[in-house]
């Protein structure tokens, strides 16, 4: 099962997240992508005071692929908070590599890569991802570089997962709802049939 939550700064996708995680009621690992800085202790801080003390934290801000599969189990869950982070780590890490002459990395390999490994475990995942692409881009080139990766990010998880929310205000709007698609495909051909 892969749920992805996804909305604007401040839309709630955090807790609503974690609301599903609760529910399960399974022995928990939350991944947190974030770099620590001075402009993230107080938020960081304060996610870490929300969460129920018995998850297991990792921070995870590159190897995201590769954790997952180390902490993969049945019966488990598995948060990750939040993808767009991990992006922009990626983001850094290829300006890096190019300011010391070393080869980029690739972005959409690591997208890829992400994905090909998601489909793979038993766990059940759960996934937090800002969106970014609803309000005014900014024109330099990073920034649409962002944009461009975290839209195409956005889309090759959706088509994957199980579960998609959209956040706003406190409230998940499901985009995405695979239990609920078999249950009106299964329906479809009675209803048909009754019309004819």
């Amino acid at each position: 099962m892969i749920s992805l939550y996804l909305g604007g700064a401040r839309s709630g996708k955090s807790g609503l997240a974690e609301q599903e995680v609760i529910n399960a009621a399974l022995p928990t690992t939350y991944i947190a992508t974030a770099n620590a800085s001075i402009s993230m202790a107080e938020r960081i801080a304060l996610h870490q005071a929300q969460r129920p003390s018995e998850w297991a934290t990792k921070e995870v801000p590159l190897t995201l692929a590769s954790s997952l599969l180390q902490l993969d189990c049945k019966q488990s869950i598995i948060i990750v908070d939040c993808l767009t982070l991990w992006l922009t780590n990626q983001m850094m890490a290829t300006q890096e590599s190019l300011a010391r002459n070393l080869a980029p990395v690739d972005v959409m390999q690591q997208i890829d890569l992400l994905c090909q490994t998601l489909v793979l475990l038993e766990s059940h995942i759960v996934l937090v991802s800002t969106e970014v692409g609803q309000s005014l881009i900014p024109d330099d080139e990073m920034s649409q570089e962002f944009v461009h990766y975290s839209g195409m990010m956005h889309q090759k998880i959706a088509q994957i997962a199980n579960r998609v929310c959209f956040c706003q205000a406190g409230i998940a709007l499901t985009l995405k709802d695979d239990s609920a698609n078999r249950s009106v495909q299964l329906s479809a051909p009675l209803s048909q049939k009754s019309g004819s």
